[in-house]
C-alpha cells in the first residue's frame, strides 16, 4: 500500500456502518408527484431526482469520486420494496439495528424520524407486502415453514447483473443515448405496445443523462475543492478528478484513471437505481488491460501509480452498504455486496489472457486485505502456474480467502448445454458468490426463491407433515418407518422436491410479476444487450440469456442422509426405522431406549459413510439428489421470459448457500446423517461439518463425481488449509496440482481459509483487537468479529488441512 490508500484503508475500517435517509427522501418526493405516469418514467425520475439531490463529498486524498449516501459505509433505503420490517426493527423486533447479533447499523435519531414518517407513504404500496398478498396459499405456506423463501428478491430488488464494462469503457454512455434515440425514430406508435417501447426507451434515456450529470457534480466539487486547497499536489489531483468527471462515463475513456472512474460511476448508479446486489465488473484485467498498456508506453503512469488507483478503487467498493431485514441478513451476514472482479482465464482464441494487470489485482487484493471486491481467479489448462502460485501467494497474504478460483472448463460445459453461442463462452465471469454471467448479455445471473432440500427430506420422513408446525403443504408417501428400501425414499424424496420446486416456480413467476408492475429499473436495462432493441426493461425479457433459480441449502446433507439410512438401518441392520425415527424427533436426546439416543447419534455421525472421502456409497446418494433437481431444472420448468426473446429461460440449481445453510437450519429437526435440530446445514457442495476423514485429495474426487452439467448458479467448495501450506512455492505447488485434480474432474470452484481456530478464538475473546480479521464463508470474504457466532462456530467446524 501506498501512504495514500494506507490512508483510506484506516478510515474506511474507522467508519461506522449507518442508515441513510437521503435516498429514500429524493425518490419518495419523486414518487409522490409522479402517480399516475408508466412505472418505468416515474422510475426513471425518481433516480433522476436522486442524483441530483443527495449529498456529495470527496475525501482527502481520494483519487475516485462517487458515493452512495453521506458517509462511506452508509446504507440508504429503499422504501418501495418493503417497508414493515424498517419499522418493526426501529422499534426493536426482533432487535434493535446497533445491537442485531451481526451486521449492526447505526442512526441518529432524527433520521430516524424522517425515515417513519417517509415510509407512511409506502403502506399498501411496497411490492413485497402486495406479492405477499397474491401468493397462493401454499406458496406462503411453504415459505412460512422453511421450505422455500424468497425474501431476497421481493423485498429488495433483482441483483446479480453484470454490464459490459469494456464497452463502457471504450464507448462512453453516449454509445447507448445514441442507439435508443436512433430506436426511437424506427417506431411505429400505431403499432401494438409501441407506446410502451417507447416510454421504456424515454425511461433509459432519462437515467442515463442523470448518471451523467451525477458525475458532473463530482466535478463541480473536485473544483471548488481545488480552489480552496493549499497543497498544490492536492490540488493538481483535483482539477484532474473534476476534468475526468466531467468527461467520463458520458463519453470513451482515454487513460486508466478515466477507465477506472467510469467503470465506478456505473457500478455506483446501478447500486443507486435499486439495491438488488451481487451488482459485478466481470473481467477488469481485460477491460482496462489497453489504457494501463497505452498509459505506462506513454509515461503517463507508473506500476505502482496503477496499483494505487486499483486499491482506492477497492476502497471504494467498500463504501457501498445494504440494509437488509434481520431475517433476511441471516442469510447474507457480513456486510457484503457480492461484487465479483475476475481475473485471468482466456481470449477468444482460447489463449492465455493474463496480462501485468492480472498480476496488480492480485497485488491489490494482497496488500489491501479487504472482502469486497471478490477477486476470482479464472483457470482453464492454459494458464501458467506462474500466476497460480502468484495467486496462491496473494491469498496466503491477504489471509481471508481471497482470491477463489473458478474452472473455465467446467462453466464453459454448463453454459454451452443451456445455449450460450460459443463466441460467447470464453467471457464467461463469476457474478455474485459464484453464478456464471455473460457481461452485458445476461440479466440476473441469479434469482428465485431459496429452497431448502434438508427441509424437504425432513418433511420426506414425516409423510409430508412439518413436525415444528403440523403443516402439510404437499402429501407423503409415508414416514420413515414405512419406508422399505432407501431407493423408496429418494422416490418419496423426489415427489416432495418435485412439489416443492413447482411452489418455488410458481412463486417467482408472480414474483416477476409484481417487478413489472412495481420494479422497471431503465438505468441497467440500457447496459445489458437487447434491451434497447427490444424496447423492454431487464425484468420483461429485454437481455439475450436468462436462467432464474435461488440458492438451496442442504442437498449434501440429504445424501449424507440417504446414506446412513442405507447403512444403518437396511444394510448393516443396526438400528430400525422406528428407532431412528423416535431418535430423530426427540433430537437423539432419549437416553431411556435401547440403543439410546446419543448411541444412535454416534452411529450415524461415526459410522454411516459420509460424502466428501472419496466414497460410492456416500457420493451415489448426493449425486442422484443433486442429479435429480438439476436435471428437473433444466428441462421441466420455464421462466417467466421464456418466448420473449432471451434463452434459454428454464432455470438451474444454485449451491451457493452463502449462510443460509445456517437460516434454513434453525427451520429443521434432526436428520439422519446425525445432525441435530437447528443446527446448520452443509455449505454448498461442500461436505457436512466434521465428515472430511480421508484428506483434501478425497474431499476432490467426491466433488468430482457430482454432475456439475447443471451447475450454471455455481458450487461452493470450502476449503481450509494451513497457513503452511501456502508458505513456500514448492507447498504452493501442492495446493495448484489438488486444483488442477479438481478441475480435470469439471469441479466448478474452490476457495481457501487458512486461518486457524486459536487465532478465531482470540479475536472472540478481544474483538477489539480483530477489527480486520477477515474469513472466507461461501462464496464471499468477509470481517469474522461481526458476524453472528452461529456462522462463526459453522466456519470454525471446518475441516482444516495440512498439504
Amino acid at each position: 500500500m501506498s501512504q495514500r490508500t494506507q490512508n483510506l484503508r484506516k478510515r474506511l475500517f474507522e467508519a461506522k456502518p449507518k442508515i441513510s435517509a437521503q435516498r429514500a427522501r429524493y425518490f419518495t418526493e419523486s414518487m409522490r408527484q409522479s402517480e399516475g405516469e408508466y412505472i418505468g418514467l416515474r422510475r426513471a425520475k425518481a433516480f433522476r431526482h436522486v442524483l441530483e439531490n443527495i449529498d456529495i463529498y470527496l475525501q482527502e486524498e481520494e483519487l475516485i469520486a462517487g458515493s452512495q449516501a453521506e458517509h462511506p459505509k452508509s446504507a440508504p433505503i429503499f422504501p418501495e420494496y418493503s417497508y414493515k420490517w424498517i419499522e418493526e426493527e426501529f422499534a426493536g423486533k426482533p432487535y434493535l439495528y446497533h445491537e442485531r447479533p451481526g451486521d449492526r447499523f447505526y442512526y441518529e435519531e432524527d433520521v430516524k424520524n424522517e425515515i417513519l414518517e417517509i415510509l407512511k407513504y409506502w403502506h399498501g404500496k411496497t411490492l413485497y407486502e402486495n406479492f405477499r398478498k397474491i401468493l397462493p396459499e401454499k406458496c406462503n405456506q411453504a415459505w412460512d415453514i422453511g421450505a422455500i423463501d424468497d425474501t431476497w428478491v421481493s423485498a429488495a430488488g433483482f441483483g446479480n447483473v453484470v454490464a459490459d464494462y469494456g464497452k463502457i469503457v471504450d464507448y462512453g454512455l453516449e454509445y447507448y443515448i445514441d442507439r435508443i434515440n436512433e430506436r426511437i425514430k424506427t417506431l411505429d406508435l400505431t403499432e401494438p405496445l409501441a407506446y410502451k417501447k417507447h416510454w421504456n426507451l424515454q425511461s433509459m434515456l432519462i437515467s442515463l443523462e442523470s448518471v451523467a450529470a451525477y458525475s458532473r457534480r463530482f466535478a463541480v466539487k473536485a473544483r471548488e475543492l481545488a480552489e480552496q486547497s493549499s497543497n498544490p499536489q492536492r490540488k493538481a489531483e483535483l482539477f484532474e478528478i473534476a476534468r475526468i468527471c466531467d468527461k467520463v462515463p458520458l463519453k470513451p475513456a482515454s487513460t486508466f484513471h478515466e477507465g477506472i472512474q467510469a467503470v465506478w460511476m456505473v457500478l455506483l448508479a446501478i447500486h443507486l437505481e435499486t439495491n438488488g446486489h451481487a451488482i459485478s465488473l466481470g473481467r477488469f484485467d481485460q477491460f482496462l488491460w489497453k489504457l494501463y498498456e497505452a498509459d505506462k508506453r506513454g509515461g503517463r503512469i507508473t506500476r505502482e501509480g496503477a496499483l494505487e488507483l486499483v486499491e482506492a478503487f477497492f476502497i471504494k467498493c467498500n463504501e457501498l452498504n445494504k440494509l437488509r431485514s434481520w431475517g433476511d441478513s441471516e442469510f447474507f451476514l457480513g456486510y457484503q455486496m457480492f461484487i465479483n472482479l475476475a481475473v485471468g482465464g482466456q481470449d477468444e482464441n482460447g489463449r492465455d489472457s493474463v496480462n501485468e494487470l492480472s498480476y496488480i489485482c492480485l497485488d491489490a487484493c494482497a496488500s489491501m486485505k479487504l472482502f469486497t471486491p471478490s477477486i476470482s481467479v479464472k483457470y482453464f489448462d492454459g494458464t501458467p502456474d506462474k500466476f497460480m502460485d502468484a495467486a496462491l501467494a496473494a491469498l496466503s497474504k491477504h489471509n481471508g480467502g481471497m482470491p477463489a478460483f473458478y474452472n473455465d472448463k467446467a462453466f464453459m460445459r454448463t453454459l454451452e448445454n443451456l445455449g450460450v453461442e460459443k463466441e460467447d463462452l470464453h467471457n464467461w465471469v463469476p457474478d455474485g458468490c459464484i453464478e456464471a454471467s455473460i457481461p452485458g448479455k445476461w440479466d440476473f445471473a441469479a434469482k428465485g426463491p431459496w429452497m431448502s432440500i434438508g427441509k424437504i427430506l425432513e418433511l420426506t420422513l414425516n409423510n409430508g407433515r412439518d413436525p415444528n408446525t403440523g403443516i402439510t403443504v404437499i402429501p407423503g408417501s409415508g414416514s420413515l418407518s414405512d419406508f422399505k428400501s432407501t431407493e423408496e425414499i429418494l422416490e418419496a424424496f423426489k415427489k416432495q422436491l418435485r412439489g416443492y420446486m413447482e411452489l418455488q416456480v410458481l412463486t417467482e413467476h408472480i414474483n416477476d410479476y409484481m417487478h413489472v408492475e412495481y420494479d422497471l429499473n431503465p438505468f441497467r436495462s440500457a447496459l445489458i444487450e437487447d434491451c434497447i432493441e427490444r424496447g423492454l426493461d431487464l425484468v420483461e425479457g429485454g437481455s439475450k440469456y436468462s436462467v432464474d433459480g435461488g440458492p438451496t441449502a442442504g442437498n449434501i446433507t440429504a445424501g449424507d442422509s440417504l446414506a446412513a439410512i442405507e447403512y444403518a438401518v437396511f444394510k448393516e441392520k443396526l438400528i430400525t426405522a422406528e428407532q431412528l425415527q423416535h431418535a430423530l424427533a426427540t433430537n437423539f436426546e432419549d437416553n431411556a431406549t435401547t440403543p439410546t439416543g446419543g448411541q444412535i447419534y454416534w452411529i450415524l455421525r461415526n459410522k454411516a459413510p459420509k460424502y466428501g472421502n472419496d466414497l460410492d456409497e456416500a457420493d451415489k446418494w448426493a449425486a442422484a439428489v443433486i442429479e435429480y433437481i438439476g436435471k428437473s431444472y433444466r428441462y421441466d420448468f420455464k421462466s417467466s421470459k421464456f418466448g420473449k426473446g432471451p434463452v434459454p429461460c428454464c432455470y438451474a440449481i444454485s449451491q451457493t448457500p452463502v449462510t443460509g445453510n445456517v437460516a434454513f437450519g434453525k427451520f429443521a429437526g434432526a436428520t439422519p446423517d446425525g445432525r441435530k435440530a437447528g443446527k446448520p446445514f452443509n455449505n454448498g457442495i461442500s461436505p457436512n461439518n466434521g465428515s472430511e476423514k480421508n484428506g483434501p485429495t478425497a474431499t476432490v474426487n467426491s466433488v468430482g463425481k457430482m454432475p456439475s452439467l447443471w451447475f450454471q448458479k455455481g458450487a461452493i467448495l470450502n476449503m481450509r488449509l494451513t497457513a503452511k501450506s501456502l508458505s513456500t512455492e514448492t507447498e504452493r505447488s501442492r495446493v495448484i496440482a489438488l486444483i488442477k485434480v479438481l478441475f480435470d474432474k469439471y469441479g466448478q470452484h474452490v476457495q481457501f481459509n487458512l486461518v486457524d481456530n486459536e487465532t478465531y478464538i482470540r479475536a472472540r475473546q478481544h474483538p477489539e483487537d480483530y477489527g480486520d480479521l477477515l474469513v472466507r464463508v461461501s462464496g464471499y470474504s468477509t470481517l469474522f468479529v461481526p458476524l453472528a457466532k452461529e456462522v462463526q462456530d459453522d466456519i470454525m467446524e471446518r475441516a482444516q488441512f495440512s498439504m
